[in-house]
């Protein structure tokens, strides 16, 4: 088995809470990674050369991890557990509000997608603990249930299989990774996971596996987003449940 590290950025500087993140990863059978970064923050060209590298080194998956992103050492090696070809961590939004980047598409509205909330914090309530986990974690053991079919996420932390990326070839033209919208930008996640579904592809999420969105050097996790969602919902209806 061999592995592409690829690290998407900004720009050519790293903050230290990330390179630990990569360099206390975790491996089978400690097979070294292949780390590739990409410094421009130029989608349709660097990121797209950065996946025909990896398609050319004849590497078996693709890690996409981005530079604002930390980890747990566990984190590679719980993705590989699941052995889907296409399964992302659980993150949540970097900036308020602290939602998690899970969403579902409406089966009667063709493009339109919604977060999923609820869901997400059934998951919570159902795992006490790991509300009050600041940061990333790997959840251990790891429960059955926490692998959820989904129709898109961010991919921040994405584990990839090259059969994904060369299903998808011929569908986007060597154009893996562009702006969801030429005109506005607003990231390029869903435009992926549409065109891997098109490829026959389902992506996954595991929910027992949460990776940190860093602002500054504090990562935004599940307390985020319990401590956002607890007062939105209060503040709609007036109801809250303390969770001890």
């Amino acid at each position: 088995m061999k592995i592409t590290l690829w690290i998407p950025s900004a720009d050519n500087s790293a903050r230290w809470p990330c390179v630990e993140s990569w360099w206390n990863l975790e491996t089978p059978d400690n097979i070294k990674l292949r780390l590739k970064r990409t410094g421009a923050n130029n989608i349709k060209y660097s990121w797209n050369a950065a996946v025909k590298e990896f398609l050319d080194s004849g590497d078996d998956w693709l890690l996409s991890w981005h530079a604002d992103v930390i980890g747990v050492p566990q984190t590679l090696m719980r993705l590989l557990s699941w052995d889907k070809s296409l399964v992302s961590a659980l993150i949540f939004m970097r900036t308020s509000p602290a939602m998690p980047h899970t969403w579902q598409d409406y089966p009667d509205k063709p493009g339109e997608y919604s977060p999923r909330i609820k869901e997400t914090r059934k998951w919570f309530y159902d795992h006490p603990d790991c509300i009050k986990e600041f940061g990333p974690y790997v959840m251990e053991e790891r429960p059955d249930n926490a692998l959820i079919p989904i129709s898109f996420a961010s991919t921040s932390c994405v584990l990839i299989h090259r059969a994904v990326l060369e299903g998808m070839r011929e569908i986007v033209n060597d154009v893996w990774f562009k702006w969801d919208n030429d005109y506005t930008g607003g990231g390029e996640d869903r435009n992926f996971f549409e065109n891997a579904k098109v490829a026959g592809f389902q992506a996954y999420q595991d929910r027992s596996c949460v990776v940190g969105h860093l602002v500054g050097d504090i990562p935004t996790s599940a307390a985020d987003f319990f401590a956002w969602d607890y007062v939105s919902t209060v503040l709609n209806t007036g109801e809250h449940e303390i969770i001890k």
